[in-house]
């Protein structure tokens, strides 16, 4: 049976930690910006484009201790909006942004990300949208403020990946159609 887009944002960790064994519950108003993800952003792609792969989505607040504690490397829970509204062990908002985010491939552009990017600044109404190269998964967030901000994240020769220029959206269509 096909998973759904959203049984995937909550489930990824299950290909990339399966030795975690908390949960990964959402609160509601978690949930809720989860499903207007995946209505808004994530099923549309599929729809045009092929199966989407989450390689990082929702973080619960367990799950995102369990992350920073055995790999947070080139994560960013403040602001990566992964954890959508959840709460730190004090009580306070581990994103300060709304909405949610996840990292995606797409069946039969593994090595072709840039037109998906193309794709989503052309149609989709995106917050932010962080773009590690051709041949990486794509950040893709949707939240109320649909800032349709895009930055490119490059990767240094020492597998660090830092953050590279801003593209300006009115030349997003023609940077991603000529990237390779």
């Amino acid at each position: 049976m096909k998973r759904t887009i959203y049984d995937k944002l909550i489930h990824w960790h299950r290909q990339s930690h399966p030795e975690y064994t908390g949960s990964n519950t959402p609160s509601s108003d978690s949930n809720k910006s989860l499903k207007e993800l995946a209505h808004h952003i994530l099923e549309p792609i599929e729809a045009e484009l092929g199966e989407i792969t989450v390689s990082y989505g929702f973080n619960s607040s367990e799950l995102n201790r369990y992350v920073q504690r055995v790999n947070a490397r080139d994560t960013g829970p403040k602001e990566d909006q992964h954890a959508a509204h959840e709460l730190n062990l004090a009580g306070k908002r581990i994103c300060t942004r709304d909405g949610a985010a996840a990292d995606v491939w797409v069946e039969g552009y593994e090595d072709k990300m840039n037109l998906v990017a193309k794709f989503i600044i052309e149609q989709l109404p995106f917050d932010r949208l962080y773009y590690y190269g051709p041949d990486r998964p794509i950040h893709i967030s949707f939240g109320p403020e649909h800032s349709r901000y895009i930055q490119y994240r490059r990767t240094r020769e020492d597998g660090k990946r830092v953050l590279g220029k801003v593209i300006k959206l009115a030349n997003a269509s023609d940077y991603f159609a000529n990237e390779s």
